[in-house]
C-alpha cells in the first residue's frame, strides 16, 4: 500500500511497536499521524514529535468519552492501526478482566465510532496475536481476549465490506516489546513486524503472520495441534 499523503491514526501509539508503525509512516511520507495514548507522558520517547505531521491525543480505548473526543477533533483518516492492548499474563481462573475490557471491547469501541471517518477505499489493521489460535495456559486470559477479538474483526470486516474498507488482522509471536518481557525464547523486533505488516497488505492478506513465530505456531496448529497443546500446556507444569 502506498502510504504517501495518506492520515493515520495509531492507538497505543508509545508501545515499542506503536512507535514502530509511527516511523515506519513518517519514512514512508504520511501526510498526518493521529498518535494515540492513554498515557500521553510517555510519548515523549518518540523523537519525532517535533514533526509537524504528528498530533497527540490522549486515548483510554476503554473510555467512550476519550473516543468521542478523539473523533469530534478529525476531519478523515485514510487507516486505523488498533495497536493498543494489555497482557496482565493471568491464567483462566485469577480474578482480572483488564484484558477483555481493552482487548475485546476496548478495540471494539474505537472501531465502532471511527470508521466513519474513514475515506473510501480506506483500511484498518488491527493487532492481535498468534495465541487467538492456542491459548497459552500462562496467560489464559490474554490468549482468550485474542481469540475473541479475531471474531469481532472477521464480524467488522463483513460490515465494512459494503463501505470499500478492507479489515486486515495482524497475528506476531512474541515481539521484542516490554510486554512480552518476561517470555525467554526468539521474538522478532517491532520493525520487522511492522514492515511485514504492509508487505501482507499488498496481497490483500487480511490475516498476516509477520514472524518465524507466527508462522511455526500455525503450521504446527494444522500439523500436529495436539503436541501443540501438550507444548503449550507445559507453560503451567
Amino acid at each position: 500500500m502506498n502510504l504517501k499523503d495518506k492520515v493515520v491514526l495509531i492507538t497505543g501509539a508509545n508501545g515499542g511497536l506503536g512507535q514502530a508503525f509511527v516511523n515506519y509512516c513518517l519514512e514512508k511520507e504520511v501526510k498526518k499521524i493521529y498518535c494515540c495514548a492513554r498515557n500521553i507522558e510517555n510519548l515523549s520517547g518518540l523523537n519525532i514529535l517535533d514533526d509537524n505531521r504528528i498530533e497527540v491525543f490522549k486515548l483510554d480505548i476503554t473510555s467512550n468519552l476519550d473516543i468521542e473526543k478523539l473523533v469530534n477533533s478529525i476531519d478523515y483518516i485514510d487507516i486505523l492501526i488498533n495497536n493498543a492492548g494489555v497482557n496482565n499474563e493471568k491464567r483462566i481462573f485469577e480474578i482480572l478482566r483488564n484484558d477483555f475490557e481493552v482487548n475485546v471491547f476496548g478495540t471494539l469501541n474505537i472501531t465502532k465510532l471511527i470508521y466513519p471517518k474513514i475515506k473510501k477505499n480506506g483500511v484498518i489493521i488491527t493487532i492481535n496475536s498468534v495465541l487467538a489460535f492456542m491459548n497459552l495456559p500462562s496467560m489464559a486470559q490474554y490468549c482468550a481476549s485474542k481469540s475473541a477479538l479475531h471474531s469481532i474483526m472477521q464480524a467488522i470486516r463483513m460490515e465494512l465490506k459494503t463501505k470499500a474498507i478492507d479489515v486486515y488482522e495482524v497475528f506476531p509471536g512474541p515481539i521484542d516489546t516490554k510486554m512480552s518481557k518476561n517470555l525467554e525464547m526468539q521474538k522478532a523486533t517491532p520493525a520487522e513486524v511492522v514492515k511485514n505488516t504492509f508487505e501482507g497488505l499488498k496481497g490483500k492478506s487480511f490475516e498476516i503472520f509477520p514472524d518465524e513465530a507466527s508462522l511455526g505456531i500455525m503450521y504446527m496448529l494444522k500439523n500436529n495441534p495436539k503436541q501443540l497443546e501438550k507444548d503449550f500446556s507445559s507453560s503451567i507444569l
